[in-house]
């Protein structure tokens, strides 16, 4: 309407124009004429009528400007409403999405609710399952249609409000209905609350405790030149309980399969006519950590390693029994990042009216961070055994049986009875280790262990046990290899409770190639070659393929010499 009445005011300058301008020749035509005067520009008639001609164009130009600023105006008036328009239909958008995903909440909540368990793996999602409704609601509009609708009847702005209005109400409506639904939601969530606070009760009564465990099936084949070729098959399982008694007090329990009097294996093998396996306790321990003292950790009972240590001195599977003492201090240094003290305690044999039997020791552990990939661990250790003639006895005896066979220089008393250890032990254990990371899925790690026997008897007092690892096995497809070379002299270290998997304990050359491969994230695959022989056959000869032991027992003993064990192992081990 606004451009309408523009446009007649400019038509009406336009006719006031036209009828001034004949009127004025009309006039003229009725006057006699005059000669004008010299020096006369124009008559006075004529000057009145271009005084009304410039009156008459500069109103029908303001007239003009006037009707395009109004027409400007209007035009952003009606952009400003359309980005509104748009802006509520996106609105209207969200709100359905969220209606949407309230009714298939409220179906499966209505269908779960009598089914409810607290139990159940999903039940923790009522929760969050609350819907949410635009905090613009009243801002909102019905659907585009009714938009176009209104525009194309001409209601334009003016009907906007009147729709809002009508679209106010019915959000209130939802919004009751969502008040309604967020009711029923708090219910299920105290009853849930309720339900969780009795069955913590109830898990409280027990300890917060862990479950975690192994199972390894393997096929292990061995070839030597001058012995029977052998085969067999084992299993290991262990299942591990570990919990927090309280924020400074933890413990656990361990079971494992295994022969009983074999203190470094967990392996059984599948013989004995189908009887029933043994398991034993493989771990029970307590452990103290002060909040008023947090570098300080005590540890009693029959445990983990408390000292960093490889194989060379003690089996994996060994767990050591006593009391342990731990400082562990982390320094804010940018390449020395932890220094660690181990103390240890560790009673093997306790002797009515005679001397026990224990061993004690200590380790300075530091690790060094020279780059974001490359960090390096050296590790000095004292570890002393006190009085360690009753496992030499208990060896001959029959009541200790390691895997592998005494190779320990032994004393002997008149009657040929084992009395004892010919050497002391007293270790001196350097280990040094160095990871780089090439990429997050392929770390190298190289180690080297260097132990000597500071109390041997003789010269064969050295052992060094020197390995490199390529990759990891802890997610699905990933793969790692490595390899080891082991050199250990005859009195380097005490051959009951080291690696059970060499050629001999001690006075042996051994080299070990592992290959490994995680199929799934607790499921992995690996093979495993030993390869190993005597480095003197002649200190054990007894243990010499009998085929070939005559060239070391009998003169002139030229060609005495032991023949490589070749030992495979395939593995599938699953881990929960």
């Amino acid at each position: 309407m606004q451009v309408n009445r523009s446009a007649a005011r400019v038509f009406l300058g336009l006719m006031l124009l036209a009828v001034s301008v004949t009127g004025e020749l009309c006039f003229a035509s009725q006057e006699p004429r005059e000669e004008p005067k010299a020096g006369d520009q124009s008559s006075p008639a004529a000057a009145r009528t271009r005084e009304q001609e410039h009156e008459i164009s500069a109103t029908a130009a303001a007239a003009a400007a006037g009707a395009e600023s109004e027409n400007a105006g209007l035009k952003k008036q009606l952009a400003g409403q359309q980005a509104q328009i748009e802006a509520l239909v996106r609105t209207v958008e969200q709100l359905r999405q969220a209606l949407e995903a309230q009714r298939r909440l409220l179906e499966r909540l209505s269908g779960s609710a009598q089914s409810w368990s607290p139990l159940a793996p999903n039940a923790g999602e009522v929760a969050s399952a609350r819907p949410v409704i635009p905090t613009s609601a009243t801002n909102s509009v019905s659907t585009p249609a009714a938009l176009a609708d209104h525009q194309g009847k001409g209601g334009g702005a003016a009907a906007v409000p009147a729709e809002m209005e009508t679209i106010k109400g019915e959000l209130e409506a939802v919004a009751d209905s969502a008040s309604q639904t967020n009711q029923r939601l708090t219910k299920l969530e105290s009853n849930f609350a309720d339900t969780q606070k009795q069955a913590d009760a109830k898990v409280k009564g027990l300890g917060n405790f862990n479950f975690s465990g192994d199972v390894r099936v393997r096929y292990e084949p061995f070839f030597q030149e001058g012995a029977p070729h052998r085969q067999r098959e084992r299993v290991r399982g262990r299942l591990n309980f570990v919990g927090k008694v309280s924020d400074e007090v933890s413990g656990g329990i361990s079971i494992a399969t295994g022969s009983l009097d074999d203190v470094n294996s967990t392996n059984q093998t599948l013989t004995g006519f189908f009887t029933r396996k043994a398991i034993g306790f493989d771990r029970y321990y307590l452990t103290y950590k002060p909040k008023w003292f947090k570098p300080l950790n005590l540890t009693a009972g029959k445990m983990v390693y408390p000292w960093y240590r490889t194989p060379l001195t003690f089996d994996n599977d060994v767990n050591p029994e006593g009391f342990a003492q731990t400082l562990s201090f982390d320094m804010k240094s940018p390449v020395l990042k932890n220094i660690t003290l181990v103390g240890f305690q560790l009673p093997f044999n306790e002797a009515s009216g005679a001397y026990d039997s224990f061993i004690f020791g200590g380790q300075l552990q530091t690790r060094w961070k020279f780059s974001d990939k490359a960090t390096v661990g050296l590790y000095a250790a004292g570890v002393n055994f006190n009085r360690a003639d009753p496992i030499a006895v208990a060896i001959a005896a029959d009541t200790l049986k390691p895997s592998l066979a005494n190779t320990n220089l032994l004393l002997t008393n008149a009657a040929g009875n084992v009395i004892g250890y010919a050497s002391k032990y007293a270790y001196l254990d350097l280990i040094g280790q160095m990871q780089y990371n090439w990429s997050s899925r392929w770390p190298m790690t190289l180690t080297f262990n260097f132990v000597n026997n500071t109390r041997a008897i003789n010269g064969e007092r050295s052992g060094y046990w020197s390995e490199v690892t390529f990759g990891r096995l802890r997610e699905a497809k990933d793969i790692q290899f490595g390899y080891s070379y082991i050199r250990i002299e005859r009195e380097a270290v005490i051959g009951a409770f080291n690696e059970s998997d060499l050629r001999a304990s001690t006075n042996v050359k051994n080299h070990r190639v592992q290959l490994g491969y995680q199929t799934f994230n607790n499921v992995t695959l690996q093979w495993t070659m030993w390869l190993g022989k005597l480095a003197d056959p002649f200190q054990n000869t007894s243990l010499v393929p009998s085929g070939i032991r005559s060239a070391c027992t009998t003169a002139p003993f030229t060609n005495c010499r032991d023949s490589q064990l070749n030992r495979m192992q395939f593995d599938m081990i699953y881990k929960f």
